[in-house]
């Protein structure tokens, strides 16, 4: 198969190394460079977390009702690196109607039918089949996708699950549990893991002199693993909060992210922001670093909180909060990587 222009895909499934560039540099040590197009307002920040001082933050809880109820441990770990490879840019084309399934006597949108379409291939079986996963091509993109409405790249996402499943049977001998065993069931080993050896997994940007590494689909992969894990995982405290669409579209609305002019008018009439332009680049990096310092700030406030558990919260809120519907738009960016 030819390479999808999402991902830099190596000669067995798995990543090229990265080339010689610029050092990474941590989104968690400070925002996007002024003149990218997105500002953060530290006294927006200080502000929200005086004001949620008193709040719980709850674990994440992924219970969605796409997946299959019974699987764990193993099985559940090919499940969640399969599904969570394409679990990214959910929204419709300009004018295109929200893509939805029928599963299991239920109508699901967003991230529940990407799941449910996955677990519908599965058909009866108890754990992935890989080998019919890794035979997945562009013509069997409409069956497995079959749903009301558009989901994007459709075709592009069958080739990648296929690409997947071949990694792991090739690169993991057949099972995820393998990659997951190799790195001591440590959270922050398992997403370097998925980034260097699983395609689709890597979500690397340079820009303007800055190598990031936004990785958010491997930090979600991980903690869905983790949560029906019977062993004990470490280190998923550490993660930061996942740049996606919603969690910035809440942060502008919140008065944390401000846009400039022009990416505020794009933004608000629905335009595509390139993938890997600087303006796009910004509003990821602008979220893990104001997702950063509201756990600072809230731990300053006498809250301890995790980034998991913050990014589920604003992801919440920005979702099923009682103002999701007044947040005007997200950003829209064609891609992947989430």
């Amino acid at each position: 198969m030819p390479p999808l222009p999402y991902e830099n895909t190596g000669p067995s499934g798995g990543l090229n190394p990265a080339e010689e560039g610029p050092p990474l540099t941590d989104l968690r040590s400070g925002p996007p460079p002024a003149g990218w197009g997105v500002e953060i307002s530290t006294e927006a920040v200080a502000a929200l977390a005086k004001a949620w001082g008193g709040r719980s933050f709850p674990a994440p809880r992924f219970d969605y009702p796409g997946p299959p109820p019974g699987l764990r441990d193993g099985p559940w770990f090919d499940y969640a690196v399969l599904s969570v490879s394409v679990l990214a840019c959910l929204w419709p084309p300009p004018d295109g109607q929200m893509w939805s399934i029928s599963h299991a006597a239920r109508r699901l949108t967003d991230a529940p039918a990407l799941f449910g379409a996955v677990t519908r291939w599965m058909g009866p079986c108890t754990r992935p089949d890989l080998l019919s996963f890794s035979e997945l091509g562009r013509e069997e993109a409409g069956c497995l996708f079959a749903g009301r409405g558009v989901l994007q790249m459709a075709p592009e996402r069958a080739i990648r699950i296929a690409r997947v499943a071949t990694a792991v049977r090739e690169r993991w001998a057949g099972a995820v549990l393998h990659l997951v065993e190799e790195a001591g069931w440590d959270g922050p080993a398992v997403v370097e893991l998925l980034a260097t050896t699983v395609p689709g997994y890597e979500d690397e940007a340079t820009v303007g002199g800055h190598r990031l590494r936004f990785r958010k689909l491997a930090y979600l992969a991980s903690s869905l693993m983790a949560s029906r894990s019977t062993r004990p995982w470490t280190g998923l405290d550490s993660f930061p909060v996942y740049p996606d669409y919603m969690l910035p579209r809440l942060l502008r609305h919140l008065g944390v992210l401000g846009y400039s002019p022009a990416l505020s008018r794009a933004v608000d009439s629905r335009t595509e922001i390139p993938r890997h332009s600087p303006e796009e680049v910004a509003i990821r990096w602008a979220t893990v670093y104001a997702g950063h310092l509201l756990v600072e700030g809230l731990r300053d406030e006498g809250v301890s909180v995790t980034g998991p558990r913050l990014d589920y919260f604003l992801w919440s809120e920005a979702v099923l909060g009682p103002d999701a519907s007044r947040m005007g738009e997200h950003h829209r960016t064609v891609t992947l990587d989430y």
